[in-house]
């Protein structure tokens, strides 16, 4: 599954490149002998790209490929996490959950979705710092985790218009920084003096 999965990835990051340049008229730099090269090319066309393109600019055909890109990751992360939970001390297992929050990250923030994209990042360390063993993969953590994957169909749905209402996921956001050890800017306890 992971070659195949990595494939797939590729061939999606290959195409929305592709997608970008022809929207934006330009032709594609000529083709580098060896996939691996043109590969990693490929990829920083997009990211640039991304930061050049303002939100409404974004190709309706490219927020369909996200959209759909998303579904399949969110499905993904619907079968990983009970995998996981059954046996949260195989950090193997968090493997998964971690590559589809990074994968959500990027594509969101390439169509504008940066709800999406500064949730994902957030949920993508907790687990990072997870599967490096520098957080330990506690029911808290993995309470997190879960929210966090069932936050995202409404957070999508909002993407697309088929939802209104604001999905609030501040304090999960803000419980996976804490998770990890960070405390976030202005949101710093002040301490009380002790008592003498």
């Amino acid at each position: 599954m992971g070659a195949a999965y990595a494939i797939a990835l590729i061939v999606l990051v290959l195409a929305v490149a592709g997608i970008v340049l022809v929207r934006r008229g330009r032709a594609a730099a000529p083709a580098a002998p060896g996939f691996v090269q043109a590969a990693p090319r490929a990829g920083r066309m997009l990211r640039k790209a991304a930061r050049a393109a303002p939100v409404e600019e974004v190709d309706d055909e490219l927020r369909e490929v996200f959209v759909t890109e998303a579904r399949g990751e969110i499905g993904h992360l619907r079968r990983a996490l009970p995998h996981w939970r059954s046996v949260p001390a195989d950090l193997d297992r968090a493997v998964p959950l971690r590559r589809s929050f990074h994968t959500l990250k990027g594509s969101s923030r390439l169509v504008g979705a940066t709800a999406i994209g500064d949730f994902c990042a957030a949920i993508e360390r907790l687990l990072l710092a997870v599967v490096e063993g520098t957080v330990a993969p506690a029911p808290a953590v993995i309470d997190t985790v879960a929210r966090a994957v069932a936050s995202l169909p409404a957070l999508l749905g909002e993407f697309t218009g088929e939802r209104a209402t604001r999905t609030d996921v501040s304090a999960l956001v803000h419980t996976a920084q804490h998770l990890r050890g960070d405390t976030p800017a202005g949101t710093r306890a002040e301490r009380s003096p002790a008592p003498r």
